[in-house]
């Protein structure tokens, strides 16, 4: 496993290479003190995992992470801080794990465990997704055809097979189309029951998902996993833990 390390203070650069010093299979392959340098690093080396510190000057670790997600072939990412509060925006740029300063062994080693996981099953290949998805039944008759929903004065009719995604928050139920939003007055339970004869899945409490649109589905925080999205903004969907199983058995993995 190829790792470069990108912190701006050399003695956390220094501490993390010992913690990963203790495992034959890593090799730190390089040392960045800056976001455009490990930029550069990345291009050169190419390694398999970057461990990224957020607080770095100019260039920080979230919008370092943004520009290596646009790269052909990017690593993962596992964010190093001395602050939690960046912890969810962490995630939502697909980072493998979040470790706090000062580093502990044990949440390094568990880091490693699932890096290693990860790099033999990183994502379940497409060929072997679009099959599984293509199995989904699809009832002959399907009595429930749109769902109406409110745009500022007018109705709008909803195709189900149009809607990527479900989502609640607050109180507020959404659903996600290509590329616009709409504001459902359902809530997701009744969606959930009147979307029964179509392909939407409950990936989480707060989610309902349409399994013909999934690109890929890739291991996420503690156990859990996400889904990509085909609408423009490549959305991520969490599956909970309490869900994967489910979701393995409906598409036959």
């Amino acid at each position: 496993m190829k790792v470069v390390i990108a912190d701006d203070e050399a003695l956390a650069r220094d501490e993390l290479i010992y913690l990963l010093g203790r495992h034959p299979d890593v090799a730190v392959v390089g040392e960045a003190a800056s976001g455009q340098e490990v930029l550069a690093k990345i291009d050169q080396l190419e390694p398999d995992v970057v461990f990224l510190d957020i607080q770095m000057p100019q260039l920080d670790g979230l919008a370092t992470a943004k520009e290596i997600l646009r790269l052909k072939k990017s690593p993962y990412l596992v964010f190093a801080t001395a602050y939690d509060y960046h912890a969810l925006e962490a995630f939502t740029l697909e980072a493998v794990d979040y470790l706090l300063k000062p580093f502990s062994a044990d949440r390094v080693d568990n880091t490693l465990d699932r890096l290693r996981k990860m790099m033999v099953s990183p994502q379940l290949p497409m060929d072997t997704l679009v099959t599984a998805l293509a199995k989904l039944p699809l009832p002959a008759v399907r009595n429930f055809k749109r769902i109406m929903v409110t745009d500022e004065e007018n109705t709008v009719c909803i195709d189900p097979e149009q809607i990527i995604y479900i989502f609640r928050e607050d109180r507020e139920v959404w659903l996600c189309l290509n590329d616009r939003r709409y504001r459902c007055n359902y809530s997701l339970h009744e969606l959930e029951e009147k979307l029964k004869s179509f392909a939407f899945f409950r990936s989480h409490r707060g989610y309902l998902v349409n399994l013909q649109h999934v690109v890929s589905i890739t291991p996420w925080f503690n156990g859990a996993y996400q889904l990509i999205m085909n609408d423009q903004a490549k959305s991520v969907v969490p599956v909970s833990r309490t869900q994967i199983k489910a979701l393995h058995d409906l598409l036959a993995l």
